[in-house]
C-alpha cells in the first residue's frame, strides 16, 4: 500500500488562471476504512487543514447531462451565497470535468475571494478512468516510511490509531492541461477548480470503482460520526442531486439509509425529476409508473443496451426498489426548484432544510441557521419541534448574536422571544467581557487598548465625560442591572455595533430620555474618530435617533397628551435629573426641541404660574406694581393671595427677563450720558456706574462658576458660558470698562492716558449697547435675523482671507508706484491697506491724492501708465467680481438660514429661557440682595434637608411608554409594508407561490388524462 502525496498544476485557456491542487493517490490498498482514516489524517494533520463544520456530496448527471443557463445561474448564484455564510464548507465530488462535477467547478470559480480559504472541493476519482494520468506522477522521490498519525494529535482532530505508511513525494515537472474531450476508453479529463484531489488505484477497473464509492462513504462517516478526537464535532453532511441516472438513484438511496439529508434539483432532468415527482406526489409507486410510462424502460435499455429480458426486468425491479426507498424515506428529502431563483427560499435555504429534516429541531442546527443569518429557519425550528435549551446554550448564542459582525438582530429578538431572561444574561462580568471582545471595533480611542476594560474605572467615567455630567450609575443589584436594555444600548453605541441599537432603544423602558441620551452619545463619539468618514457616519445616526425620537414622540401624544406632557417634563434620575426637554439640550437634537409639544412646555416654563401674558403687560406691571392688586393683570392660572401673586410675578422668567431689559436700558443711557460728557475728574456718578458695572461682574462671575444643580460641574458651567457669544462681549466690556477707570487715576497728568481712557469708554459702551440684540431672541420676528447675522458674520470672515489678498497685492504695487522715493516709515503698512480698502469698499480716492502729494518724488510717466493698467485690473476684480461674490454669498447664506432659522431659533430660546429661570429676581445693582438671599438659603438647606432624590417616571407613565413604543413599531411595520419595494418583494413571491401551485397542477392533471385514456382503452 502506499500514499502518494502532490500537486497538480492545471493550464486554461485564461492567461491571467493557473489551478493548483494537492492530490492524494491511494494504491493498492484493500481496507477502505483504513484507507479513510489514513486520508483524513494526511489532510487534517499532515498539511493542517481544519475539519469541516459542513459536508456537501454532490451526484449527478455526468457526459448525458447539459445544464441550462438559468439552472447554472441558479446554482452557482446559491452555492457562492452558501459559501458566505457557513464556516469550514468541503464539497465531495468525482473530480471529472463533465456533467454535474463541472457546474460545481463553475460555482468554485465565482465564491467571494474572503471565503476561499474555508472552501474546499475534494474530487474523488478512479485513477484508470482519468485522462492525462500519466502527466501527473513524474519524478516521484521516495522517503522513508515514517509514523504521521497518533492515537490523540495534540489538537484531538486526527484520527485514532498508529498507521505506519510508505510515503512517496513528487515534484510536478509539466502541467496537467485540462480538456473536456473523452477517450474512446471513458477516460474523462479532471475539473480545474477543484482544490484536492484523492485518486483511487487498483488492478481490476471495477474493484477500484467499487473502492472508490466505499472510500468516499468511509470519509462522509468518520466526519459524521464525531470519532476523530476527544473534542471532535460531528460534521454536518448533505447530498445534492442533480440529474443522473440509475446510478445516481443508488447514491441517494444509500444516502438517505445513513440518515443523509438529500437535497433533489427539480427540473434538472432524468433522476431529479422523476424522484421530485415520486416524493412530492405519489403514495405509491404505481402513481409514478402512470406518469412516466415507459421511462424505467427506457433508462435500462440506455444503460445497459443488449441485455436480456430477465437482466432486464431484474435492473428494472432494482431501479423501482430503490426509488420506493427514497419514497419511504421522503422526509429525509427536499426539492428545490432549479429553473428559478427565489430570495426567500434560496438554495442555501434548501440545504439548511434538508439537514433539519434530517435532525429535527435539535441544538446543533439550530446553531447551523445562527451560522447561516436565517432566522426564519430558526423561527420554523422552534414552531414545529420542541427544542429545550438550557440557560448556558441561550446565552451563548445570545453573545455570539452581539458580537458578529453580520446583523443578528432577528436572532437577539428570538433568543428572548424564547425564554431568555435579560436581567439573568447581562451581568457585569459579561458586559465587560462584551467590551472587551468588540472594543477593536469602537471608534473611540480609550477603548482600543489591550488592557481589560473596566466597568466602573473606564466605561462609567467615560459616560459621564460623553453626557457632560448628567449620569447617574445604573444600580446594580449583586451582579446584574436594574435596566438591561439600556446597559446593551450604551454598549453598542460605544462599540459601534449600529446593527442592534434600534431593537434596544425600542425595548428599554423610558425610550424618549434614552433615545435623546443615544443621540448625544452619538455627537460625543464623532470628534473623537480619527477619521473623517467615520465622523460623518456618527452624525448621520445621531440624526437618525433624533428623527426616530421624534416620531415616537409623535405616537407618545396620539396616545395621551396630557401623559406625553408629563413624562416629557418628568426629570429623569439615570440622565442628571433632566427632564426629556432638558436633556434634548445636552443631546443638541434641534428637531426635536422645535416640536410643537417642547415649546409648549418651554412657553409655560417662560410664563411661569401667569396665563399667556404679553411683554407689555408684564412691562406696565414691573412698572406698576400696584396693578398686581387688581387679580386682572395679569392673569394666573389659579386663584391665590397678594403675597403669592407677587412672588409668583417676579419669580417667573417673562417678568426678570423685561425688568433687567428695563434695568439694562437705564444703564446704557447713565453710561452713554457719562460716556459723552466725559471728565477727567471722577465724581459720584462715576462711583454709581461703577458699583453697577460691579453688581453685573459679579453676576457673570455667578454664571461662570456656580452649577445650577448637583450634576453639573463647575468645568463643565465654565464651558457653557463661554459658548455663548454675548457672555465674552459682556466680559469683554467689563474689563474694557475697569482699564478706563484705572487710567483715570493718573498720577503724572499725561494726557495720552486720559485720550485713552476716553476711548476705551466709547468701545466699551458701544460694546454694551451691541450687546442689547440679545434680548430681541425672545421675539419670533426678531430672534431668526440675529441667526441670520451670525451666519453672515462668519461668511464674511473667509471672504475677508480671500480679500486680503488682493488688497495688500494692490497696495504693495500702489505704494511702489505712486512713491519711488518712500523712505523708511511706520505709515507705509498703513498706505498699503488704505488705499486699497477704500477704493474697493466705498470707492475713495483721495487716498491716491495724499499719497502722491506726500512724497518728494513724484511717479514718472511710465508709472502713471503701468498704475493705470494696474488699477483697471484691480477695479475689476475688486469692485466687480469680489463684491458680486460677497453679495452671493450673503444670498445662499440667507436662503439657507431662512429654511432653517425658526427650528434654530426655537433651539437657541431654551438658552434664553433657562439663563433667566436660574437669573436672580432683582437686577444689577441690586442683584446682591439676591445672591446674599441665595447664599442664606444653600446654607439652609446643607444644614437641614441634605440631598433630595428625583424619583424616576412612575410605573403608570413608563406603561404608556411602552404602550406608545408599541404603536411606534406598529406604524414602522406598516410604512414599510405600504413602500413600494416592499410590495413589489411581497407581489414577486406571491408570483412565485402561483407558478409553483401551477406547475403542481398541471402535472396532477397530466396523470389525471393518463388514468382516463387508460380506462377507456
Amino acid at each position: 500500500m502506499s500514499y502518494t502525496r502532490g500537486e497538480i498544476r492545471f493550464t486554461t485557456n485564461s492567461e491571467s488562471q493557473t489551478n493548483s491542487a494537492k492530490f492524494i493517490l491511494v494504491s493498492n490498498e484493500d481496507d477502505y476504512k483504513k484507507a479513510a482514516r489514513s486520508v483524513l489524517g494526511i489532510m487534517l494533520v499532515e498539511w493542517g487543514y481544519t475539519k469541516p463544520q459542513l459536508m456537501i456530496s454532490v451526484v449527478g448527471g455526468s457526459k448525458r447531462f447539459n445544464v441550462q443557463e438559468n439552472q447554472e445561474n441558479v446554482f452557482v448564484s446559491g452555492i457562492r451565497k452558501l459559501t458566505k455564510t457557513t464556516g469550514t464548507t468541503w464539497f465531495m465530488t468525482s473530480g471529472s470535468n463533465v456533467g454535474a462535477v463541472k457546474l460545481v467547478g463553475r460555482a468554485m470559480q465565482r465564491i467571494s475571494v474572503k471565503v476561499r480559504d474555508k472552501v474546499s472541493c475534494i474530487g474523488i476519482a478512479a485513477w484508470t478512468g482519468i485522462n492525462g494520468k500519466e502527466t501527473i506522477i513524474k519524478r516521484p522521490k521516495k522517503v522513508k516510511p515514517s509514523i504521521f498519525l497518533s492515537d490523540r494529535d495534540k489538537n484531538g482532530a486526527g484520527p485514532k490509531g498508529d498507521i505506519s505508511l510508505d510515503v512517496y513525494e513528487h515534484f510536478i515537472t509539466g502541467d496537467y492541461k485540462h480538456t473536456t474531450s473523452s477517450k474512446q476508453d471513458g477516460a474523462v479529463a479532471l475539473n480545474p477548480h477543484h482544490t484536492h484531489f484523492i485518486f483511487v488505484k487498483k488492478d481490476d477497473p471495477e474493484e477500484e470503482e467499487y473502492f472508490r464509492v466505499k472510500l468516499w462513504a468511509e470519509i462522509q462517516k468518520l466526519l459524521t460520526s464525531g470519532d476523530l478526537g476527544p473534542k471532535d464535532i460531528p460534521t454536518s453532511v448533505v447530498l445534492i442531486q442533480i440529474e443522473g441516472g440509475i446510478d445516481t438513484t443508488r447514491t441517494v438511496r444509500n444516502s438517505l439509509k445513513k440518515n443523509i439529508p438529500v437535497v433533489v434539483c427539480k427540473g434538472t432532468g432524468r433522476a431529479s425529476d422523476y424522484l421530485s415527482y415520486a416524493c412530492s406526489h405519489c403514495d405509491h409507486l404505481n402513481d409514478l409508473l402512470e406518469r412516466f410510462p415507459g421511462y424505467f424502460h427506457q433508462m435500462i435499455d440506455t444503460a445497459h443496451p443488449g441485455v436480456s429480458a430477465k437482466e432486464h426486468k431484474s435492473l428494472l425491479d432494482q431501479l423501482l426498489g430503490y426509488i420506493e426507498d427514497i419514497m419511504a424515506m421522503r422526509n429525509l428529502v427536499e426539492i428545490f426548484r432549479m429553473n428559478e431563483e427565489r430570495e426567500d427560499a434560496g438554495f442555501d435555504f434548501a440545504v439548511l432544510k434538508a439537514l433539519l429534516r434530517a435532525r429535527g429541531g435539535s441544538k446543533e442546527y439550530l446553531r447551523l441557521a445562527f451560522d447561516w443569518n436565517r432566522c426564519d429557519i430558526a423561527k420554523e425550528m422552534f414552531k414545529h419541534s420542541n427544542i429545550n435549551l438550557r440557560d448556558s446554550d441561550t446565552q451563548a448564542l445570545m453573545t455570539r448574536a452581539l458580537l458578529e459582525r453580520e446583523n443578528r438582530v432577528e436572532f437577539v429578538a428570538l433568543l428572548l422571544d424564547k425564554g431568555l431572561v435579560i436581567e439573568e444574561y447581562l451581568t457585569v462580568k459579561r458586559l465587560e467581557e462584551l467590551y472587551q471582545l468588540h472594543a477593536y471595533k469602537s471608534l473611540i480611542p480609550a477603548l482600543k487598548r489591550d488592557q481589560k476594560i473596566s466597568y466602573k474605572k473606564d466605561i462609567l467615567p467615560l459616560i459621564k465625560k460623553m453626557m457632560h455630567s448628567y449620569y447617574n450609575p445604573p444600580t446594580v443589584t449583586g451582579d446584574t442591572f436594574e435596566k438591561p436594555y439600556q446597559e446593551l444600548l450604551i454598549w453598542a453605541i460605544l462599540v459601534n455595533k449600529t446593527e442592534v441599537t434600534e431593537y434596544l432603544w425600542e425595548n428599554a423602558s423610558s425610550p424618549l430620555s434614552l433615545g435623546l441620551a443615544a443621540t448625544r452619545l452619538y455627537r460625543s463619539i464623532g470628534p473623537l474618530a480619527v477619521d473623517p468618514s467615520d465622523t460623518d457616519e456618527c452624525c448621520r445616526l445621531a440624526d437618525l435617533f433624533e428623527k426616530r425620537v421624534c416620531v415616537y414622540l409623535d405616537s407618545l401624544n396620539s396616545l395621551d397628551e396630557k401623559v406625553a406632557r408629563t413624562i416629557l417634563e418628568t426629570p429623569c434620575e439615570t440622565w442628571g435629573n433632566l427632564s426629556p426637554v432638558d436633556l434634548a439640550d445636552v443631546a443638541m437634537t434641534k428637531d426635536f426641541m422645535s416640536t410643537s409639544y417642547c415649546q409648549e412646555i418651554l412657553e409655560e416654563r417662560w410664563n411661569g404660574k401667569m396665563l399667556h401674558p404679553s411683554h407689555w403687560t408684564v412691562f406696565l406691571v414691573a412698572i406698576f406694581p400696584f396693578l398686581l392688586l387688581t387679580r386682572s393683570v395679569p392673569t394666573f392660572k389659579k386663584e391665590m393671595n397678594f403675597r403669592k401673586r407677587v412672588t409668583s410675578f417676579y419669580t417667573a422668567p417673562i417678568t426678570k427677563f423685561v425688568v433687567t431689559w428695563i434695568s439694562l436700558i437705564a444703564f446704557l443711557v447713565f453710561l452713554s450720558h457719562m460716556t459723552i460728557y466725559y471728565e477727567v475728574e471722577v465724581g459720584l456718578a462715576d462711583i454709581c456706574l461703577h458699583v453697577w458695572l460691579v453688581t453685573m461682574f459679579l453676576e457673570e462671575l455667578r454664571q461662570m462658576f456656580i452649577p445650577r444643580n448637583k450634576y453639573e460641574t463647575v468645568s463643565q458651567r465654565f464651558k457653557d458660558w463661554l459658548s455663548s457669544f454675548w457672555n465674552w462681549m459682556d466680559i469683554l466690556a467689563l474689563i474694557v470698562m475697569a482699564v478706563a477707570f484705572v487710567l483715570r487715576f493718573n498720577t503724572l497728568d499725561l494726557q495720552w492716558t486720559f485720550d485713552l481712557s476716553r476711548n476705551l469708554y466709547a468701545c466699551a459702551c458701544a460694546t454694551f449697547w451691541i450687546g442689547m440684540l440679545r434680548m430681541y431672541q425672545s421675539s419670533q420676528k426678531l430672534g431668526p435675523f440675529l441667526i441670520m447675522i451670525r451666519e453672515m458674520i462668519w461668511a464674511l470672515f473667509w471672504f475677508l482671507m480671500v480679500l486680503v489678498v488682493f488688497i495688500v497685492a494692490f497696495g504693495i504695487a500702489t505704494v511702489t508706484i505712486l512713491s519711488p522715493g518712500r523712505s523708511v516709515s511706520a505709515l507705509t503698512l498703513r498706505d498699503i491697506f488704505y488705499v486699497s480698502y477704500y477704493q474697493v469698499t466705498v470707492g475713495d480716492w483721495s487716498m491716491f491724492n495724499e499719497l502722491t502729494e506726500s512724497e518728494e518724488v513724484l511717479p514718472s510717466t511710465l508709472d502713471t501708465y503701468f498704475y493705470s493698467v494696474l488699477l483697471a485690473i484691480y477695479i475689476l476684480i475688486g469692485n466687480v467680481l469680489l463684491l458680486n461674490l460677497l453679495i452671493a454669498i450673503f444670498s445662499s447664506v440667507y436662503s439657507h438660514v431662512e429654511a432653517n432659522s425658526m427650528k434654530e431659533w426655537k433651539f437657541q430660546r431654551y438658552y434664553l429661557i433657562i439663563e433667566f429661570e436660574d437669573t436672580p429676581a432683582l437686577p444689577a445693582p441690586l442683584v446682591v440682595i439676591s445672591h446674599l438671599y441665595r447664599i442664606v438659603g444653600w446654607i439652609i438647606n446643607k444644614t437641614y434637608n441634605g440631598n433630595s432624590k428625583v424619583k424616576n417616571l412612575q410605573p403608570s407613565l413608563c406603561e404608556y411608554e411602552q404602550e406608545a413604543m408599541d404603536d411606534y413599531t406598529q406604524d414602522l411595520k406598516k410604512q414599510k409594508e405600504n413602500s413600494d419595494v416592499e410590495q413589489l418583494r411581497v407581489l414577486d413571491k406571491r408570483l412565485q407561490s402561483l407558478q409553483d401551485k401551477i406547475k403542481d397542477i398541471e402535472e396532477e392533471q397530466k396523470v389525471l388524462v393518463k388514468k382516463r385514456d387508460k380506462q377507456t382503452t
